[in-house]
C-alpha cells in the first residue's frame, strides 16, 4: 500500500500545480457594468451554439453551483473543468481502460499469490487511482445530481461510479480474503463512452440511430419468427416424436432386443464386452420445447447434417434407425431452411437497410430538393461518357474490322460459344473413356482457338492501347492466355509420358 500512497501523492502534486496555474491565471471576470440589452436574433443563436459547445468545441461548464459551494467562477472548479475538456484526456482514459482490461485477462486464476498477480496488483492500484481521479474531478466539474447536466444524471457516469466504488471496496476487503475483483471487468464497458461523440458526426449519428430504431422494429418480426418456429416445431413433433432412439448395439433395432451385452473390438485388437443401452439422440422432437431447441440449432447451420441424418434414418416409435429409411423427410429441412435461414435473415437485413434510408431522409427534410431530385443531380454530376474507340478512316482495313467486332451478330456468336464452352466443361466426369476425354480435349482446343481469334480481331480493331484500357478485355486476354498455357502444359505432359 506504500506504493499506492506514493501514486496518490504524485497525482495530487500535479493537480495542485494545475490549480495554482489557474488560480494565478487572468480569468475574465464578470463585468457587472456591461450592457445587458438583448442581442439580435442571429447573435442569440450564436450564443446558444456556444452554450451547447459549438460544432467541435469542448462542452461548457454547467451554469450551476457544484455541491452548493463551488460556483462557475471558482478556480478549483475551473481547473477541474479544464482537465476534463483537454483534447487528449478522454483518449488517455480509454488507454488506461484498455491496459486495465489486459491486466485483468493476464491474472492467474489458479494461483492468486503468484508473482505475476503480485505485479499486476500494483498496476491495479495505479489504474484505480486514475479512475478515482477522473471520477472526482468530473464530480467537481459537473456537480452531483440536483441540476441538469450533473454527474449522476448520465448513465455512463453512474457505471463509472459503480466500477470505481467496487474496486475501492475490493481493496478495503483484500486483507479479509474476499475476492470481488471481478467487478472491475465492468470497466471495459467504459469504452462505449466515445459513442457520445457520435452526435457531432452526422453520418455516424445516422448509423447509430439506424441501429437503435432497428432494434425497436425487430420486435414485430421476432413475433412472426417465433410463430413460424412454433408451427414447424409442432409439425416436427408429429413427424419424429419417439423416433430418435437407438441401441448402442447397431445390430439391434427394437427396444425389446436391446438387452444384455455385446462385443466391441478396440483399436489394439482387444475384445471388450459392453452393455446394450437404449438411448436417445442429444437433439430430438419428443416435445415442442425440445423441437424448438433442435430447430434453432438447425437454423444456426452448425451440426444440422447430423440431425438431418437422424431424421432420414428414423423408422417408427420404439424402433432403431435404418439408413435412408425415409428420404422424403429431407424436404422438411429444405422448406425450413428456405423460410428461416434465408427468408427471415433477409428480412432483418432489409429492415436495417430501410431504417437507414428513413434516417437519411429525415436528415434531408430541411433541404428544398426531394430525394429523387437529389438523386438526379448526383447522377448528372457523377456521370461520365462512355469511351468508344472508333478508327477515323472509314476506308481502312482497321475500320472494317472494328465494324465487324462491334456488330450484334459477332457479339451473339461469342455469347453462344461461351455457353457451349460452359456445357463442355460440365460434361467431365470420373471414369470416362479415353475417347470421350479426347473429344472433350479437342473441343477445348477449338474453343480456345476461337477465343484467341476474338482477342486478335479486337486488338486489330481497337489498337493495343485502346484494347487494354477496358478491364473486360484484360480479363478476356488473361483467360485466353491461361487456357493456352493449360493446353500446352497438358500436351507436354502427355508426350512426356509417352
Amino acid at each position: 500500500m506504500c506504493s499506492f500512497s506514493s501514486i496518490i501523492k504524485y497525482l495530487l502534486f500535479h493537480f495542485h500545480l494545475i490549480f495554482i496555474t489557474f488560480f494565478i491565471s487572468p480569468f475574465d471576470p464578470v463585468n457587472k457594468n456591461a450592457n445587458t440589452e438583448p442581442l439580435p436574433a442571429k447573435e442569440d443563436k450564436d450564443d446558444d451554439d456556444d452554450e451547447k459547445g459549438g460544432e467541435g468545441g469542448p462542452k461548457p461548464m454547467p451554469p450551476f453551483s457544484s455541491m452548493f459551494i463551488l460556483s462557475t467562477t471558482n478556480p478549483f472548479r475551473r481547473a477541474c473543468h479544464y482537465i476534463c475538456t483537454l483534447r487528449y484526456f478522454e483518449m488517455c482514459i480509454l488507454l488506461v481502460i484498455a491496459m486495465s482490461s489486459i491486466a485483468l485477462a493476464a491474472e492467474d486464476p489458479v494461483w492468486p499469490e503468484s508473482p505475476r498477480n503480485n505485479v499486476l496488483r500494483y498496476f491495479d492500484y495505479v489504474f484505480t487511482g486514475v479512475f478515482t481521479f477522473e471520477m472526482l474531478i468530473k464530480m467537481v466539474d459537473l456537480g452531483l445530481v440536483l441540476h441538469q447536466g450533473s454527474y449522476f444524471r448520465d448513465l455512463w457516469n453512474i457505471l463509472d461510479f459503480i466500477v470505481v466504488s467496487g474496486a475501492l471496496v475490493a481493496f478495503a476487503f483484500t486483507s479479509k480474503g474476499k475476492d470481488i475483483s471481478t467487478i472491475k471487468s465492468l470497466r471495459v464497458l467504459r469504452v462505449l463512452r466515445p459513442l457520445k461523440t457520435i452526435k457531432r458526426l452526422p453520418k455516424l449519428k445516422a448509423v447509430f440511430d439506424c441501429v437503435v430504431n432497428s432494434l425497436k422494429n425487430v420486435l414485430n418480426i421476432l413475433i412472426v419468427y417465433l410463430l413460424f418456429m412454433f408451427i414447424f416445431a409442432v409439425v416436427a413433433v408429429q413427424l419424429f416424436k419417439g423416433r430418435f432412439f437407438y441401441c448402442t448395439d447397431e445390430s439391434k433395432e427394437f427396444e425389446r432386443d436391446c438387452r444384455g451385452e455385446y462385443l466391441v473390438y478396440e483399436h489394439d485388437n482387444e475384445v471388450k464386452a459392453q452393455k446394450r443401452e437404449w438411448k436417445k439422440y442429444d437433439f430430438h422432437y419428443d416435445n415442442v420445447a425440445w423441437a424448438l431447441l433442435t430447430l434453432f440449432t438447425v437454423s444456426t447451420g452448425e451440426g444440422w447434417p447430423q440431425v438431418l441424418k437422424h431424421s432420414v434414418d428414423a423408422t417408427y416409435e420404439n424402433r432403431g434407425p435404418s439408413p435412408g429409411y425415409r428420404m422424403e423427410m429431407s424436404i422438411f429441412y429444405v422448406v425450413y431452411f428456405v423460410v428461416f435461414p434465408f427468408f427471415f435473415v433477409n428480412i432483418f437485413v432489409a429492415l436495417i437497410i430501410i431504417t437507414f434510408q428513413e434516417q437519411g431522409d429525415k436528415m434531408m427534410e430541411d433541404y428544398s430538393l426531394e430525394k429523387n431530385e437529389r438523386a438526379c443531380i448526383d447522377f448528372a454530376i457523377n456521370a461520365r461518357p462512355l469511351t468508344r474507340h472508333m478508327p477515323q478512316n472509314k476506308l481502312s482495313f482497321q475500320y472494317r474490322m472494328w465494324e465487324f467486332v462491334v456488330s450484334p451478330p459477332f457479339e451473339y456468336t461469342i455469347m453462344a460459344m461461351i455457353a457451349l464452352n460452359t456445357v463442355v466443361l460440365m460434361m467431365k466426369y470420373d471414369g470416362a473413356s479415353e475417347t470421350y476425354e479426347a473429344v472433350l480435349a479437342n473441343l477445348n482446343i477449338v474453343f480456345t482457338s476461337l477465343f484467341s481469334m476474338e482477342c486478335v480481331l479486337k486488338i486489330i480493331a481497337f489498337g493495343v492501347l485502346n484494347y487494354f484500357k477496358d478491364a473486360w478485355n484484360i480479363f478476356d486476354c488473361v483467360t485466353v492466355l491461361g487456357s493456352i498455357t493449360d493446353i500446352l502444359v497438358t500436351e507436354l505432359g502427355v508426350r512426356s509420358r509417352i
